[in-house]
């Protein structure tokens, strides 16, 4: 169930795709007995009455009897479900439970700093109060954090128990949809953009549009990127857009991941499809899959995983997603070509070019990683100080300079951006980067990062599924997206 988090009342309108209310209690002002009452009696929907003290993430300063007191009258005027902090003690947690009427009860626990490492026992004792629900909220300071809640969601259904729980932060971000796959009852979004009652929360917005909440289920396929950062993605826009018009039961996620073997271990025990990787994951991923397809080979770089019968299988559609890309609008054969970058992206660009037969030239930051480069593709290199004095028919970027939120970025200084070349920037949020606007001014061809996004899109859900991704509506999305975002 989504739950929409109302911490001003003018809100409540905007949670009509909410399956519960949860009423901030600690953010209302001027709250009496008589708006208490209206409040739940109005909001027409199940409401979760939750009344925060400051050391629990809120905002009530009174005294811990008055708290309490409010979150029972709650319960006598028919809210659904009283969420009561463990921290609240034995007794008055068991002194709601014994007069809880008709309403479900929360006892909930709450870690802003981490999961800790007796988060089991935790648990264990919570249940020995025997609530309607426990919930278990804690901030992931790794993506690993995240398994050990979702370990707690699978002992729970095992044991009978309902069970709301997840990670906040960055790094648990993900979480908040995919607990609801695993058997969590309820996850959390604000009405908008700033109105956020803890990290990592989603808005009703980006659950509802973005990543189909009340569409997925137990049987719910997981697909997604794996990355740090991955803020900047627009992927699960697209992909989600394309198994919500195909009808198939798939949800894309965002994961920011740090410590990559351990991810892939413990994503090998759901129920997953496959994977998109990108920064700074797509040469050390190769050495925890069970085959690589011959062009990712060649490049030394996966951007997409498939799953078949348990074994993870890595292909690169960076590749043929830039070269189509650049083909649209040049010739390869003979231009000479120079490439700002030696990571992964810089890898799959090369491969295409040099298999196109243009002459390649590395340039980056660190020459010496440059070199490493060239000496694996048999091309020329250099330190991007040595744009200055480099003839190029083409211009490409796979640096992530200019990424959003660092908009006023480029990788090279706009008197360098030769005149009439063609420039291509890899980074595709913003849409249009610094670089590229720059490029316009000096009568240069651009290409947007995002068709080599979109290029390699549609390859990898034809890869993920076996059926062919609705392109136009995958566009649209993106370009709707961008237009609501400001971009």
């Amino acid at each position: 169930m989504l739950a929409a988090v109302i911490t001003e009342l003018k809100d409540i309108p905007k949670a009509k795709d909410a399956d519960l209310i949860e009423l901030r209690l600690d953010y209302i002002k001027g709250l009496n007995n008589t708006k208490l009452k209206s409040l739940i009696e109005n909001c027409k929907k199940p409401v979760i009455v939750t009344n925060r003290k400051k050391g629990e993430g809120g905002l009530f300063n009174g005294s811990e009897a008055k708290r309490i007191e409010i979150l029972k009258n709650a319960i006598k005027f028919g809210a659904g479900y009283a969420d009561i902090e463990y921290s609240s003690g034995k007794e008055s947690i068991r002194n709601l439970i014994q007069n809880k009427r008709k309403t479900k009860i929360i006892v909930s626990y709450h870690n802003f700093k981490e999961t800790p490492a007796n988060i089991k026992k935790i648990y264990g004792n919570i249940k020995k109060l025997n609530p309607d629900l426990i919930k278990i909220a804690t901030n992931a300071r790794s993506v690993t954090d995240n398994f050990r809640v979702f370990g707690l969601i699978g002992k729970a259904n095992k044991e009978k128990r309902k069970i709301i729980a997840f990670c906040m932060g960055g790094y648990g971000k993900f979480s908040r949809i995919l607990s609801i796959i695993l058997g969590s009852q309820v996850t959390y979004a604000s009405t908008g953009k700033g109105k956020e009652s803890a990290g990592g929360q989603l808005t009703m917005n980006e659950m509802v549009e973005h990543y189909r909440i009340k569409k997925i289920n137990k049987n719910t396929k997981i697909v997604g990127l794996i990355g740090n950062p991955v803020e900047h993605s627009w992927s699960h826009i697209m992909h989600n857009a394309a198994f919500d018009r195909l009808d198939i039961n798939a949800v894309y996620l965002k994961f920011q991941a740090d410590k990559l073997k351990e991810f892939i271990e413990h994503m090998k025990n759901l129920d997953i499809i496959g994977f998109s990787v990108t920064i700074p994951h797509k040469v050390e991923v190769m050495r925890y899959l069970d085959e690589i397809d011959k062009q990712a080979k060649g490049i030394s770089a996966v951007n997409t995983i498939v799953v078949k019968n348990g074994r993870l299988i890595g292909y690169n559609t960076d590749c043929p997603g830039a070269i189509k890309s650049l083909k649209r609008i040049t010739e390869l054969k003979g231009k000479n070509a120079v490439v700002l970058g030696a990571g992964g992206a810089a890898r799959a660009i090369i491969y295409g070019l040099m298999e196109n037969k243009s002459n390649v030239k590395i340039l980056n930051r660190t020459a010496e990683k440059a070199k490493l480069l060239a000496d694996y593709f048999k091309c020329d290199y250099g330190s991007l100080d040595d744009i200055k004095k480099t003839d190029y028919d083409i211009l490409i970027n796979t640096t992530p300079a200019g990424m959003h939120p660092h908009i006023g970025g480029s990788p090279v200084p706009p008197d360098c951006i030769k005149n009439g070349a063609v420039v291509f920037d890899m980074v595709f949020n913003p849409y249009k980067t610094k670089l590229l606007v720059e490029a316009e001014k000096r009568n240069c061809r651009i290409i947007a990062g995002f068709e080599m996004l979109i290029h390699g899109a549609l390859l990898q859900f034809k890869l993920w599924t076996g059926k062919e991704a609705p392109e136009r509506l995958m566009r649209l999305k993106v370009m709707e997206f961008l237009k609501n975002a400001g971009h």
